[in-house]
């Protein structure tokens, strides 16, 4: 319950570019989303979507079932108030109490699995990624890297090299590309990314 206050606050209080992470184009997720998925109607799912524009740019390019992840109810009712499309759908929870009839095309997180810092919650979202994304499926993660912060929004984070990352998915997924790059934030610094684009092979 500390999580859920602790971001329904950030959404409620801060103001759409009033946080580091703030894309006003999210180029690396559309492009590698681009890249991997093989059609349309693909499903895709965006965990830790945020206030983001990400679901913006995925309707513009013709993406038809996009389903929204986040624990705060204020980032979710940002994006449905902004965007209301039949292609959207939305779910509150937690990531590690994820439930779903579906599974995905293509699973995209950039910047909430550096949040999950303890390994039994870590054991626990690798095994939704091996439950919710379908063989022959794509998972893109973006963690900041080795060199990234330590902290993000008053939390501490685990930082991640494309080594780390392929170390802790190699069970079920393979490596397609890795790379790091700089974020830059809305106040002007830097930011340290790793991605990382897995297709599911187990």
């Amino acid at each position: 319950m500390g999580e859920k206050i602790h971001w329904e606050k950030i959404y409620q209080t801060k103001k759409i570019d009033g946080v580091s992470w703030f894309q006003e184009t999210p180029t690396e997720s559309i492009e590698l989303i681009q890249k991997y998925s093989n059609n349309s109607s693909d499903k895709i799912i965006d965990v830790g979507c945020g206030k983001g524009f990400l679901a913006d740019n995925l309707l513009e390019s013709k993406f038809k079932d996009i389903t929204l992840v986040d624990i705060s109810s204020n980032a979710l009712f940002e994006i449905n108030n902004r965007l209301k499309n039949q292609y959207l759908s939305f779910i509150e929870t937690d990531i590690l109490d994820f439930d779903s009839d579906n599974k995905y095309d293509v699973w995209h997180d950039r910047a909430v699995f550096h949040f999950i810092t303890e390994n039994k919650s870590i054991d626990k979202y690798i095994s939704l990624c091996n439950e919710y994304i379908k063989i022959g499926g794509t998972l893109i993660i973006g963690t900041f890297a080795e060199d990234g912060p330590l902290k993000c929004s008053g939390l501490e984070i685990k930082r991640y090299s494309i080594y780390d990352l392929e170390n802790l998915f190699k069970e079920n997924f393979e490596l397609a590309e890795g790379f790091k790059m700089s974020h830059k934030t809305p106040f002007d610094t830097q930011q340290s990314f790793t991605f990382c684009v897995f297709k599911k092979v187990y």
